[in-house]
């Protein structure tokens, strides 16, 4: 096994460290977790992978099909009459999206694979309530949300199956807090958090 394995696996061996901790799930649960991420990193390891496995991570991203044309083909519908409670179509499918003061939150945002698409459901979103940047002065782009929605599905991709943890990644919260971060740097401000 290569270096930039053994420190791809040190990296699971910490996030899986840190999720049990903060209670997320029982050891033998955790172990099993762990086991199941090193086996899947080792099957994507190449000796031309970089040393930063989140970077590693982000290419392996497997991009899906396109299905929209612009913002308007998702239908973005207020569900609630209170202006919090959305609901809107992709590909066939019902999603809902809840805003809270500065933050949409996707449920299944996971199954969203296609980038131009995630952009043109951010735009629709910012249209109805634009959300805050990290200054807390500027607002954020749908392509910066874009991008931290797929750094989300990254990281749902690489959670095992039947996971505790994966099932809280199916969703995503677009916030001011993540803009512009790596998914490195997503990880250790967590870290730091505890």
């Amino acid at each position: 096994m290569n270096k930039y394995a053994r420190r791809k696996i040190l990296y699971v061996y910490s996030i899986c460290a840190l999720l049990f901790l903060s209670g997320c799930s029982s050891f033998s649960e955790t172990t099993k977790d762990i086991s199941n991420a090193v086996n899947s990193i080792q099957n994507d390891v190449t000796e031309n992978t970089s040393s930063d496995p989140f970077k590693f991570f982000e290419r392996a991203y497997k991009e899906g099909e396109s299905y929209i044309n612009s913002a308007d083909d998702i239908e973005l519908k207020c569900t609630d009459g209170k202006s919090k409670n959305y609901s809107f179509t992709y590909n066939g499918e019902k999603y809902t999206a809840v805003y809270i003061k500065d933050n949409w939150h996707i449920n299944n945002s996971y199954k969203i694979r296609n980038k131009k698409d995630i952009t043109y459901i951010c735009e629709a979103l910012i249209a109805v309530h634009p959300i805050h940047g990290a200054d807390m002065k500027s607002y954020r782009s749908a392509e910066d949300m874009m991008d931290e929605w797929v750094k989300h599905n990254v990281v749902y991709d690489y959670l095992p199956e039947g996971s505790s943890w994966k099932n809280q990644a199916k969703d995503v919260d677009l916030n001011p807090a993540d803009q512009g971060k790596s998914i490195k740097e997503m990880y250790e401000s967590r870290v730091n958090e505890l």
